[in-house]
């Protein structure tokens, strides 16, 4: 009786011919065909909002949108957020998001899991996979810690994290309803001049390891999505360009997907981008317009990779039944289970920054003996994390884990090696800044050798060891081994009290044209063209290339070509400035299109006449339009 009273009402109906056990009711899921499907949306940030990883700056920048950091006035690549869903039914499926921002706090996670548990009716711990490409000109303001933490993002603009997370959710239900037979995948490629390695103190010069994973995805005969993995730290912008963008990370989606000649959701992760620096591959450069600082570095990065991720993709072998399964582990963190003894980093709620006005010292001999006794203290109102995250899975034979925050490559490459110790396990894919941030991640010697990477550990000297070993046991649970350390409860999402929503202000004359093109231009010239739109937080408007007779450019890919790619950069200024008080203003959006780039990742060779279209979102949810004169490129 009490087994029946544990089924519920259904086994009171059944009283009468006998209770039935669970072993008796269970019925095992069995994977269905396999599915997939693509999603992807800007990340809904308006200009003006803080960015976060750099920290405040001084320039004399501000919006409503920010709080202690500059304001952004700048798009080049809209920060974009990007959703692959792979499928063999409920209970075998797999979530990639990948977003152009600093990091993923587990915070931000747990809240997507409760709202896709919501929607979709069913648990999506073990299934989300939401990983950061790094770049520090993505949006910040979505951490609602306090004290330290408003200096990695800006104060939390809980508005603003609402409408991300929407988005966010949104897009995920958009992959699912595009779900469709697919055969999935996978092959490694290399590009060793993409990036190199920052940090003389780990005793290598220039040690890298410049393997990129690739799962392919192929829906009716043809590659439809690929999901990627480089390590790249994946900042080029400086703080002082104001600008949001996916950075070197978004330059390399673009440039791989032009390398198809139909449209292709490209999504990248990043890896073990802690002590790897963008490179500057050596390409020919090609007559263009001079673009600002940042912007060629963008393109010749993607350049390279994109060469060296379609030289393999004819070595895909898709399989239309691959094995899906993933797991979500969590651990604690802090002094006590790390291990420290009495006299080693003796700081109760964390330390950070320990020895960052230092000199760096590349020799690996050397050992900073009071490096862990100079740090900045987190305290008890504002502790550091006391827990974080790992997944591991299988994709037929590719298996995978990710990292919290940012591994350095000699750590993931420990764990790498812990997981291909199982005999089965060959093929690794490892996810770093993917579904939480803990700083930096390096291996206990190098740590004592001081420098950036070093100082940016929340738990010391040895979180890095402490989290490579958690990681190796996970792995090893996932695969049938030892049982795994109690875990603690997921950490609560941020909660939103009430807050005052945006009032935008009145917009001058939306839709009027402020200055038209030139009537014409050469291949080293940009063009410019700036009209009337709304307030930002409305959304940028979209610029789009046109030939003369209103038909869309597009891409090598089959994209069109507007201002959310790289082709373009968006520039916004406002009269009266964000300083004064006004019920109505004026919102000039300059959109600058380079004729020609010194590396065109997206080459459309232009020449003949052309016009641009402008598409204005406004506040009361219409779209205005705003075309330019047409223009001869000669």
């Amino acid at each position: 009786m009490r087994a029946c009273l544990s089924l519920g009402l259904s086994c009171l109906i059944l009283l009468a011919t006998g209770c039935p056990s669970p072993t008796d009711t269970a019925v095992e899921p069995e994977p269905g065909p396999l599915m997939a499907g693509f999603s992807q949306a800007r990340i809904p940030a308006p200009v003006g909002i803080g960015t976060a990883g750099y920290g405040p700056a001084s320039a004399d920048s501000e919006s409503p949108y920010s709080e202690i950091y500059p304001a952004t006035t700048t798009i080049h690549g809209h920060p974009s957020a990007k959703v692959t869903v792979i499928s063999r039914g409920p209970g075998f499926e797999q979530i990639y998001i990948s977003w152009a921002a600093v990091g993923v706090f587990q915070q931000l996670r747990i809240a997507l899991v409760h709202e896709l548990e919501d929607r979709l009716g069913r648990p999506m711990d073990d299934v989300v996979i939401w990983g950061a490409t790094h770049t520090h000109a993505g949006p910040g303001r979505v951490v609602d810690a306090g004290g330290p933490f408003d200096l990695i993002a800006d104060k939390f603009f809980p508005e603003f994290y609402e409408r991300l997370m929407d988005t966010l959710a949104d897009q995920v239900e958009a992959a699912y309803a595009d779900l469709q037979p697919a055969r999935i995948g996978y092959t490694f490629a290399s590009a060793p001049d993409a990036h190199n390695d920052r940090r003389c103190e780990d005793g290598g010069e220039d040690y890298k390891n410049s393997t990129i994973p690739i799962i392919a995805v192929e829906r009716d005969g043809q590659i439809d999505g690929l999901v990627l993995a480089f390590a790249i730290h994946g900042t080029v912008l400086d703080a002082d360009a104001l600008t949001l963008s996916g950075d070197v990370a978004g330059g390399i989606e673009q440039a791989v997907a032009d390398g198809f000649d139909h449209p292709v959701q490209v999504s990248m992760f990043d890896s073990w981008g802690a002590d790897m620096s963008p490179g500057s591959p050596d390409i020919t450069a090609a007559e263009g317009a001079e673009l600002p600082d940042g912007y060629d570095r963008h393109e010749q990065v993607g350049m390279e990779v994109a060469q060296q991720v379609h030289a393999v993709l004819g070595d895909i072998v898709f399989d239309a039944e691959p094995t899906l399964r993933s797991q979500t582990y969590r651990v604690h963190i802090d002094r006590e289970y790390i291990g420290y003894d009495d006299d080693t980093f003796e700081y109760d709620y964390g330390g950070v920054y320990c020895g960052l006005s230092g000199d760096a010292d590349c020799d690996a001999s050397t050992i900073e003996e009071t490096l862990d006794h100079i740090c900045v203290p987190f305290n008890e109102d504002y502790p550091a994390p006391n827990q974080t995250l790992f997944t591991v899975g299988q994709l037929g034979d590719l298996y995978f884990t990710t990292f919290t925050g940012e591994p350095g490559t000699e750590l993931a490459e420990k764990i790498m090696a812990g997981m291909t110790a199982h005999d089965e396990v060959s093929d690794t894919m490892f996810l770093g800044y993917t579904q939480d941030y803990l700083g930096y991640s390096i291996l206990e010697d190098d740590w004592w050798q001081g420098g950036y990477e070093a100082s940016g550990a929340l738990w010391g000297p040895r979180q890095g060891e402490y989290l490579s070993n958690l990681a190796i046991d996970a792995f090893d649970h996932f695969m049938g081994g030892a049982a795994f350390p109690p875990q603690p409860d997921p950490v609560q999402p941020f909660i939103v009290s009430d807050y005052d929503p945006v009032q935008v202000p009145a917009a001058l004359d939306p839709g009027a044209v402020i200055q038209d093109v030139e009537p014409s231009y050469r291949a080293t010239d940009v063009v410019s063209f700036i009209v009337a739109g709304d307030d930002p937080w409305v959304g940028a408007p979209t610029a789009y290339l046109e030939t003369a007779s209103g038909e869309p450019v597009l891409r090598p890919g089959g994209i069109p070509a507007d201002s959310d790619s790289y082709l373009f950069w968006v520039q916004l200024a406002v009269d009266p400035s964000w300083e004064d008080d006004a019920s109505e203003r004026s919102f000039a959006w300059e959109f600058s299109m380079p004729v020609a780039h010194h590396y065109p990742i997206s080459d459309l060779a232009l020449g003949g006449d052309y016009r641009l279209r402008v598409q204005i979102p406004r506040a009361d949810g219409s779209v205005d339009e705003a075309v330019s004169g047409v223009f001869s490129v000669l």
